[in-house]
């Protein structure tokens, strides 16, 4: 049996208060094996597109890759950029843990330095640096889980940042470094 370190400790002990006890390994976080695999279905709320795609063993193959970017482009401008993976592997992951087969609705996806700059504008929330400019962050809801429980999830992984927004009712999730707001 390996050590724990704090970070493990701290998320068993989170997650086992919250009552999530069917959890995958610490190990395997991120990664999907072949029996927890399953298709992550999109909706983007602003292009009304929808999207299936498959993710295997925490990979995405060079065409679904491809599809992701046209799918999570710059709405506004239809500026394409690659999406940074591990976004898919943070979604699955708080799928298994939610035990949700629900629809993640997208918000927003990629955004163009032009887009951010004009959301910074009118939007003093809207971070210069965004990791939506480099492809690593993604907003979104998902159909059978409460915003609440996908911040509780995503914060208890630590994956990343999690931003939370209840009055626009949705999640921040990004490939960064763990934060929260």
């Amino acid at each position: 049996m390996s050590k724990m370190n704090r970070r493990q400790f701290l998320l068993t002990s989170a997650l086992t208060s919250m009552g999530w006890f069917t959890i995958p390994p610490f190990n395997s976080w991120g990664m999907v094996s072949e029996k927890q695999k399953h298709p992550l279905s999109f909706f983007h709320t602003h292009t009304g597109e929808s999207l299936e795609i498959p993710l295997s063993k925490g990979r995405l193959l060079p065409s679904v890759q491809r599809e992701l970017n046209m799918f999570l482009r710059d709405f506004r401008t239809g500026d394409i950029h690659p999406i940074d993976p591990g976004l898919m592997n943070i979604l699955s992951s708080i799928q298994r843990v939610a035990r949700s087969r629900g629809t993640i609705e997208v918000i927003s996806g990629y955004r163009s330095k032009k887009t951010n700059q004009d959301l910074g504008r009118k939007n003093h929330g809207v971070a210069k640096k965004s990791l939506h400019m480099k492809g690593q962050a993604i907003d979104i809801r998902i159909t059978d889980v409460p915003t609440r429980k996908i911040r509780d999830i995503a914060t208890a992984i630590g994956f990343g940042g999690v931003g939370y927004y209840p009055k626009s009712d949705f999640v921040h999730l990004d490939t960064g470094n763990f934060r929260t707001w």
